[in-house]
């Protein structure tokens, strides 16, 4: 017997060692004087334009706000699609980044790489500042220890975009971003805190990324740079736990409502006079949260695409008849006869892959990593391509999946290239490159396989195509122009928008465009031409760049210091660079046995070929370990399987396969989601063996502020002694060979009420709920729970999800409590 448990636990260290994974496991490490950029090679050839930019803001950001920092910056680099374009930790003293630039509608559109690190460097600077007392209780104590992450969310973004403004005059407050400022000078309560903290408008979390910025440059510029430096100062020490209501009224005298009312009344004295455009017939009966945006005309009819943002449902449209709804996100779309191609980024892998609708129904192909996507006639697509990193511009044939390469960006994450358009006979492509910030436009021709560029001074944005050329949209001031764009560089002026418009179309009502008017709308031009001008034929002069020579990373020797955490006693705890790797170990004593425990953990996370758990304890003058390996390996967005093995002293070995089904819908006007996993064990000790199988089903569904969440387990084994395999649900316990259990909760949102202290923790969305939870097997346990709800913004402006209230649990009345991090 001890025979076979050595060699399963042979069997499974080699596994973790050399087991096969379908992921890149090759981490790559190379240093500068302030900064370890971690990476895969596929992103190789950035790293050396990453290194100089970064070490560039470094110096930018510690002459204007010092350095806070007593060890390196890591900065780990991803060249896959995301919805995360960069995220600072200032935990970690970390940057992750993108070298895929996102085509932001709301913020200026410059040199994607420069603008990311500088916004997320910034971020760190801020939030890791602290006073001397403070530098040593983070470097000593706890990396936890952020006196400057105590403030609302439109000053932690707002502070990172002047950041980028001040060292690189990266940003600006331009015609893309002042539409939400318009919008909101004309409501009579504008930037509410529910808008400018929680997000809760027509474009999301963006509005606080515009508020915050506006207001800080409004700061900057009114009261000097010296104020903003003072600020960081005062809130680097005690008093940064106070928020930024305090350093406001050190620094200006003046509370954050007085200096909000200030920006308010010189923002409307000089905006006064902007002229609102008109709303297309088929957007005028939205509400704020509904966007209408990628506008296209195909046999003389428009398409488009809508989002409802409280639904959080994708729909395609043709003119005022939606087509399709889906819950996955539609990225892209192109229509062709019968044939509808669509672009969707599936979340559970974090890619983009192609659809095509046909027949009522979506089907899913083998094409990933694509940004972009047009018809070329028949059977052919124009795709923009992701390879790692590098964006490329491909005909893919559907009929033999022949590719054919028009342009790649080898410089990597130089050039960033976007806005792809084809011509409906095939013979032209369009599409935008952008070079450290300077645009050019690209023309193709399958005639004569030529390819022509164009340098265009301003930003622009390409549309549909019309029998004479493609519709292009070019800023003109706060405002756009419309242009038809002829092959040769002729620009034709068709019509005036009195804001920034993107994607322009010609429809039998004139010419629309997707803009910003309470929410994402289709806009209707005026009738006003700008002056007919000819592009300058342009050369897009770049060098492949070398990757640098980096070394292997090892996530199990570069440890970094967190914090002592209450953990099983007291524990300290330990990540690698990655922070996908964790070492806890720790202490505690019980007073009952007056025994004490020490415990060990380390775990691991999509770094090594398996995920693993080893944990080693003594407690109660009993040694304890054990070691779990697992993975999950995902079919398609809706399926997924996997395994784990578990090793334990006192001896006992056990192995699980698992299927795991998700889905969702729009369901009777609301989004439904059903997840099913399906679990089948086998436990293994010296003296007896117990095969269990575990059904869990959980279905949930959301309607404006109505939720509905339930759970139907079922577990049977098959053994003569089920508590080797206890059922843990809800607080409930069962060891019975057949256990069934129920939990049903349903929330009401009552309202949003947006209420601020001191600017220090905001209460959003609040409401009542009720949840029963039921297990059956050798005893029926029950509890109900009546509670009321609470969205709360506190340290860093992460929002906590808090139910509080009472609960009857076997006939016994308890207090109810739980919370929850909302991302």
């Amino acid at each position: 017997m001890l025979r076979r448990y050595i060699l399963f636990f042979a069997l499974l260290i080699s596994v973790i060692v050399s087991g096969y994974s379908f992921r890149d496991l090759d981490w790559l490490k190379h240093e500068s004087e302030h900064f370890v950029y971690i990476y895969h090679n596929e992103v190789a050839g950035s790293v050396s334009q990453i290194e100089e930019i970064a070490e560039n803001t470094f110096l930018g950001l510690s002459e204007l706000f010092g350095n806070p920092f007593r060890d390196k910056i890591s900065i780990l680099i991803g060249g896959y699609e995301d919805r995360s374009n960069g995220l600072a930790n200032p935990i970690m003293e970390s940057i992750y980044i993108m070298t895929i630039g996102l085509d932001y509608p709301y913020r200026n559109d410059g040199f994607w790489l420069e603008e990311v690190i500088t916004h997320e460097l910034t971020h760190l600077f801020q939030m890791t500042a602290t006073a001397p007392v403070g530098n040593f209780l983070r470097n000593y104590f706890s990396r936890l220890y952020l006196p400057n992450a105590l403030q609302p969310m439109w000053f932690t973004e707002g502070f990172a975009q002047l950041g980028s403004e001040l060292i690189g005059d990266l940003y600006e407050y331009d015609y893309r971003r002042l539409p939400f400022l318009w919008d909101q000078l004309d409501r009579e309560d504008p930037f509410l805190e529910e808008t400018v903290v929680s997000g809760h408008s027509g474009i999301g979390g963006e509005a606080y990324y515009n508020y915050g910025y506006a207001f800080l440059t409004f700061l900057y510029e009114t009261y000097g740079f010296e104020s903003i430096q003072e600020l960081v100062r005062i809130k680097s020490g005690l008093l940064g736990f106070a928020g930024v209501e305090a350093a406001f009224r050190m620094v200006y005298e003046k509370s954050y409502e007085e200096l909000k009312a200030e920006f308010i009344e010189i923002q409307t004295r000089r905006w006064m006079e902007v002229e609102t455009p008109t709303i297309n017939r088929f957007s005028q009966k939205i509400e704020e949260f509904v966007s209408h945006f990628r506008p296209k005309t195909y046999s003389g009819e428009l398409y488009y695409l809508a989002y409802d943002r409280e639904m959080r449902c994708y729909s395609l449209y043709r003119e005022e008849t939606e087509i399709l709804n889906t819950t996955m996100e539609i990225v892209d779309f192109s229509v062709f006869e019968n044939e509808i191609a669509l672009l969707v980024f599936e979340s559970e892998v974090s890619e983009t892959r192609l659809y095509f609708f046909r027949e009522g129904r979506l089907e899913r192909t083998k094409h990933a990593h694509l940004l972009g996507i047009d018809f070329l006639g028949k059977d052919r697509l124009v795709v923009l391509k992701n390879n790692f990193g590098i964006p490329s511009v491909e005909i893919l044939s559907l009929r033999n999946e022949r590719i054919t390469p028009i342009f790649e960006s080898s410089a990597g994450a130089e050039i960033q290239i976007d806005n792809l358009r084809a011509s409906l006979d095939g013979t032209l492509v369009a599409f935008r490159v952008n070079v450290q910030g300077s645009k050019h436009l690209a023309l193709y021709s399958s005639i004569d396989e030529s390819l022509s560029f164009y340098a265009v001074a301003k930003d622009f944005s390409i549309g549909s195509w019309t029998a004479e050329g493609f519709l292009i949209s070019v800023q003109n001031g706060i405002g756009s122009s419309i242009y038809l764009l002829t092959p040769g560089g002729k620009m034709s002026g068709q019509a005036s928008f009195t804001r920034y418009v993107r994607e322009p179309a010609r429809t039998r009502d004139g010419f629309v465009a997707a803009g910003q008017l309470q929410g994402n709308k289709l806009l209707q031009a005026s009738e006003a031409k700008p002056v007919d001008f000819e592009l300058d034929a342009s050369e897009i002069d770049f060098r492949a760049a070398g990757p640098v020579e980096g070394t292997k990373y090892d996530g199990f020797a570069n440890w970094k210091f967190i914090s002592p955490i209450p953990y099983k006693g007291l524990s300290v705890l330990f990540t690698d660079l990655t922070f996908h790797n964790e070492l806890i170990a720790g202490g505690s004593f019980d007073f009952e046995t007056m025994q004490p425990g020490l415990h060990m953990e380390l775990l691991s996370k999509d770094y090594a070929p398996v995920d693993f758990a080893l944990s080693v304890a003594f407690s109660d003058l009993r040694p304890e370990a054990s070691l779990d390996a697992y993975r999950q390996y995902r079919i398609n967005p809706k399926l997924s399987f996997g395994w784990r093995a578990r090793f334990e002293y006192p001896l006992r070995v056990s192995g699980s396969v698992n299927a795991i089904l998700q889905d969702s819908s729009a369901l009777y006007g609301g989004q439904a989601s059903l997840e099913t996993l399906i679990n089948i064990r086998d436990t293994q000790t010296a003296t007896s063996n117990l095969v269990d199988v575990g059904i869990n089903v959980d279905f949930d569904w959301k309607k404006g502020g109505f939720t509905i969440d339930s759970t139907i387990f079922s577990r049977v084994t098959f053994g003569v002694d089920p508590s080797l395999v206890p059922v843990e649900l809800w607080d409930f316990r069962d060891t019975s060979n057949i256990v069934v259990g129920l939990s049903v909760s349903t929330d009401y949102a009552v309202s949003r009420r947006g209420i601020n202290f001191l600017n220090l923790a905001h209460l959003s969305e609040e409401g009542i709920g009720a949840r029963i939870d039921m297990l059956i097997g050798n005893a029926f346990s029950w509890r109900l729970a009546i509670y009321k709800f609470e969205t709360a913004y506190l340290y860093a402006a992460y929002p906590l999800a808090i139910r509080m209230g009472v609960m009857l649990q076997n006939m016994r009345l308890l207090p109810y409590f739980d919370f929850r991090l909302l991302y």
